[in-house]
């Protein structure tokens, strides 16, 4: 029988010039916004969405790129391969022929993700087995979990999917998943996912006027703040710090991973910086506790000089005094949608933007029975949050353009 070469969706080549498929997982909702930021960043091509992601190509530059700068994917996938297997035999087998050796040179921990539908081969487990196979039989050591030094031997992490008898893999080039910027040790219970606080930033228009170096945000205020995402990540956007800048990513342990180029890629980032003056983002809470973790969480992102926290509760607050601006929060929902003190709540949001015409409105909630209590008109922008529906409710009052991350030289 003759055997069925696997049809590669990477070269190779280990050198930068190599042009790579890659695919951007995003929550559902948030794809356009993915795309928008990846179209702000050199190098990068075919720039494609898909339900739950972005796909587009680039080289090594491209895929360090991404990793360092995206503010609203879960991480960044290096598509190895495009197979087709009806039999198991013939999935391993093509199995190891792919490259693996640009990805381990020694002893390496494996997880799998695997899914299929309409396969003739639909059994996860299964193929996941055969998929190990097949890396053992190209010679890749693989550990098991409870083996001697199996915690500090680099992780490859696969994503596997199954459609009408075609496999797709992919290998997870980012680690730990990318909402885990490395500033929130702490939180306050029910925490927002920073990639989903950036997205809601560009869905608010967050930032767009702010795409030239001599030009500042508007001012933001989140009058009920927690442990302070929604106001870090918009500062963060804003000061245009890479949000991966102070952290390490899975490519980092790859026999082709390229220092030097990884260094002027970051050196790129961290010249592109500003500072921000004070004045311009705002955040309180009831809570004195979460205040305490807002500020401590936005000293360890470097931007604790440019918010303004208070302690003090939304149905007694004001605007603060600039003309115009962004109110963004992500209040409680709760269960009971009925109980009169969420609907009261929600008034008061309203209620803070009475004789502020300039300043616009944009409200986070699963509960659009609570949303009507807002001013109307209102915008509602579904989006998925986990296996919940959710939406981002805007006023509009001034015209959204796409927020976008600063242009960066290739």
């Amino acid at each position: 029988m003759q055997r069925r070469k696997p049809k590669l969706a990477a070269p190779t080549a280990s050198t930068s010039a190599s042009q790579l498929q890659l695919f951007a997982v995003v929550a559902p909702g948030l794809e356009e916004v993915t795309a928008a930021e990846l179209k702000a960043l050199p190098g990068l091509s075919a720039i494609t969405t898909t339900v739950g992601g972005v796909e587009f190509c680039g080289d090594l530059a491209a895929l360090y790129r991404a990793n360092l700068h995206l503010r609203t994917a879960s991480r960044v996938l290096l598509r190895l391969a495009t197979l087709r297997a009806v039999h198991f035999p013939e999935l391993r087998t093509q199995v190891t022929q792919l490259p693996w050796r640009r990805f381990a040179h020694g002893p390496v921990r494996v997880t799998l993700a695997v899914t299929a539908r309409h396969c003739r081969l639909y059994h996860s487990g299964a193929i996941a087995e055969r998929v190990l196979a097949g890396m053992q039989d190209a010679g890749v050591v693989v550990l098991e979990p409870q083996a001697d030094g199996a915690s500090d031997a680099p992780e490859l992490h696969l994503v596997i999917r199954g459609e009408q008898d075609l496999f797709t893999i992919s290998l997870d080039t980012s680690g730990e998943l990318l909402h885990k910027r490395g500033y929130r040790s702490e939180d306050t219970g029910a925490p927002l996912r920073e990639t989903l606080a950036a997205g809601l930033c560009h869905l608010a228009g967050y930032c767009r006027d702010a795409v030239t170096p001599q030009s500042l945000p508007e001012p933001l205020f989140d009058p009920m703040c927690g442990s302070g995402t929604l106001v870090i990540e918009a500062a963060l956007w804003a000061m245009r710090r890479a949000p991966g800048r102070d952290r390490k990513f899975a490519f980092m342990r790859w026999p082709d991973f390229q220092a030097p180029l990884w260094q002027t890629t970051y050196a790129q980032a961290v010249a592109a910086e500003r500072p921000l003056p004070p004045g311009l983002f705002f955040a309180s809470d009831l809570s004195p506790e979460a205040i305490g973790t807002a500020r401590r969480n936005a000293e360890r992102a470097g931007v604790l000089a440019a918010i303004h926290f208070h302690c003090g509760d939304v149905r007694t607050a004001t605007l603060p005094p600039q003309p115009s601006g962004l109110l963004l929060c992500n209040p409680p929902y709760g269960v009971r949608l009925t109980d009169p003190r969420l609907h009261r709540l929600y008034q008061a949001l309203g209620k803070l933007l009475r004789g502020r015409p300039q300043w616009r409105l944009a409200v986070f909630t699963s509960a659009r029975q609570l949303a009507a209590a807002l001013p109307q008109p209102l915008l509602e922008i579904p989006i998925r949050n986990g296996g919940l529906r959710t939406a981002l409710y805007l006023s509009q009052t001034a015209p959204l353009q796409p927020a976008r991350p600063p242009e960066l030289s290739a």
